[in-house]
């Protein structure tokens, strides 16, 4: 089996993942990246390309005539490396729809056609137009996209929900992390059995081999994580006020900030601002597996306060109970209130101050809450089973495909 991914850049986590599925499930990987710097990456995303075994291509982008970025040269890679399946993300999606000789050129060579995305900022079909003239989501600086219900706009909106209601139904499957993607698609006149929910997850392998090694470090009940980059929408900032409130009451409490990005000085800022330079740690990104493991055990909880995904994966492993609030869905599948982990509301310090401050009133729960997470990725979601499920939803394309030929 050979497939082609269309992907916005390289993140470090991802790399291991596709090594994993090329290694050891006999699946040929090309991914087609941007030369330069992409237009999709978030800011602070850490790139590499250390330890890579699938292919890559840095191809040029351009943008179309509908304002999306598309990679020149594709025909010819396609062309070269023949694969079975092509697997694009947004904005790349698009242009099956607005050039639908690509699409036609797939159907010819018998390449399935395979949608992946975490679709927790896309609107139901019949909620879109109002999801959309209303700001539709937020940005990773932690504002709504630009309210505007002028006809124009509505027009403008009308053809995004159509361009993405006919992309819907040209794939062969999509692939998405949470279970409400059957009830999105199914809006979008998606039939059953073309959605395929994998639930999400970094090289459990690698990690619990760390892991083992590290379990020998001592913890502090008190230490709350974070790991993740510096931006607005991780609200780092509320969690920062979150410890001094809790520093008052618990003198053992500390903050340990792992991750770089835009507001990396801010942050810094109302730390030196709050005196509480002494309990409220930062130190940059960090991406070898050893180093993160030893800091992640050090630590008593993890605590996402805004949005995120894979750091809770990440911690659960290391055996660490999980606060969060409303993140990109996969903590729906992860966190379980009271069991391994606890929400609070989305936002708000005091409910963030209060749902961290059980945990500190019974630290006995910290450590059974830690090793609960632990075998929900154990037992549930991991690396194995993620790829399993992107091993069924590639045989379902294929099959699909081979029908439409």
């Amino acid at each position: 089996m050979k497939l082609m991914l269309l992907a916005g850049g390289l993140p470090h986590y991802y790399n291991l993942v596709l090594n994993k599925l090329q290694r050891d499930f006999n699946v040929e990987i090309s991914v087609v990246v941007p030369k330069g710097n992409g237009a999709t990456l978030g800011a602070g995303v850490f790139e590499s390309t250390n330890g890579i075994e699938f292919k890559v291509y840095f191809q040029e982008e351009y943008t179309t005539y509908y304002g999306k970025k598309f990679f020149k040269g594709l025909r010819e890679l396609i062309g070269q490396e023949k694969p079975n399946i092509l697997m694009v993300s947004w904005p790349y999606q698009v242009s099956f729809v607005f050039y639908p000789f690509w699409y036609m050129f797939l159907r010819r060579n018998k390449i399935a056609l395979i949608s992946k995305e975490i679709p927790f900022q896309v609107p139901h079909y019949e909620q879109a137009i109002e999801y959309y003239t209303q700001g539709g989501g937020i940005t990773e600086n932690n504002q709504s996209h630009q309210k505007n219900n002028a006809w124009t706009a509505i027009i403008k909106f009308l053809i995004v929900r159509e361009t993405r209601r006919i992309f819907s139904r040209l794939v062969d499957a999509h692939i998405n992390y949470l279970d409400d993607a059957r009830s999105l698609h199914a809006s979008y006149g998606v039939l059953a059995n073309r959605v395929f929910i994998t639930a999400n997850s970094p090289d459990t392998d690698e990690i619990f081999r760390h892991e083992a090694a590290l379990q020998h470090i001592a913890s502090n009940p008190y230490r709350l994580l974070h790991v993740g980059r510096l931006v607005k929408w991780k609200q780092v900032d509320l969690l920062i006020n979150a410890t001094i409130e809790l520093r008052k009451k618990y003198p053992s409490t500390a903050l340990t900030i792992v991750g770089d990005g835009p507001e990396m000085e801010n942050l810094r800022t109302q730390v030196m601002e709050a005196n509480a330079q002494d309990f409220i740690q930062f130190t940059g990104g960090i991406y070898d597996m050893a180093e993160l493991g030893k800091i992640t055990c050090e630590a008593g909880i993890y605590v996402l306060a805004g949005m995120g995904g894979l750091s809770i994966n990440e911690a659960m492993c290391f055996g660490k109970p999980v606060i969060c609030s409303v993140a990109d869905g996969t903590e729906k599948s992860l966190v379980r209130e009271g069991y391994n982990g606890h929400y609070f509301k989305s936002g708000s310090l005091p409910s963030l101050v209060s749902t961290i401050e059980k945990l500190f009133l019974d630290p006995a729960q910290i450590a059974l809450m830690g090793q609960r997470s632990k075998e929900i990725i154990q037992q549930e979601i991991n690396i194995h089973t993620v790829l399993g499920n992107y091993m069924e939803a590639f045989r379902g394309a294929m099959s699909r495909s081979d029908k439409r030929s």
